[in-house]
């Protein structure tokens, strides 16, 4: 029931921000709210769980990532790069809105996530430089870039507008950040390969 709950905390998070109701949610899960306030003292403290929840399944990933002997560095790369919550399911643009503006000291766990994950694609840019797998860039340019295009991307207009999901979208930007524009071939060619 806890999953259940927290699932559609999250659903109705995404959808209304932090606007939603207790009451709402006890409708959706066919419940009374009683249940609900069985297993937390307040509506804050439900949506505090839903984001510790994803926040461990994030960091889960990224060890999961970090420390795999199955994945080379770019596949690493790619991978925590494009790397998105598994566990309850993606956040809103509106969502981390109302996250920042109201729950602060939780949005702090998540930057500090974000500086740590970051410290670790870095740390694969690096050892990929040195297998001969990337040429040497400002990685502090690659990490405004890399933001950038999540800040833009998260966007709900622009995902609407473009008909896309923010993993798909991610995916795309992550791509042409490791690999560029030019085709492979061309590449090659130019390499004189």
């Amino acid at each position: 029931m806890l999953e259940r709950i927290q699932i559609e905390t999250l659903r109705l998070m995404n959808e209304k921000g932090m606007n939603f109701t207790v009451a709402e949610l006890a409708t959706q899960l066919a419940v009374s709210k009683r249940c609900i306030y069985e297993r937390f003292a307040s509506k804050t403290d439900l949506v505090v769980s839903v984001l510790d929840e994803i926040l461990a399944d994030l960091q889960l990933q990224v060890r999961k990532i970090v420390r795999s002997r199955q994945m080379e560095t770019i596949d690493k790369l790619k991978a925590l790069m494009t790397m998105s919550p598994k566990a309850l399911g993606p956040l809103s643009s509106r969502l981390i809105a109302d996250v920042k503006r109201l729950l602060p000291e939780q949005w702090i766990s998540f930057e500090i996530f974000f500086d740590d994950r970051w410290q670790e694609i870095q740390n694969l840019v690096e050892q990929g430089v040195q297998q001969g797998l990337f040429r040497p860039v400002d990685l502090t340019i690659l990490q405004q870039i890399y933001r950038g295009a999540i800040n833009e991307l998260i966007e709900y207009q622009y995902l609407t507008r473009c008909n896309q999901t923010f993993h798909n979208a991610i995916v795309a930007a992550t791509d042409m950040l490791i690999y560029g524009v030019i085709s492979h071939e061309k590449r090659q060619i130019e390499q004189g390969c």
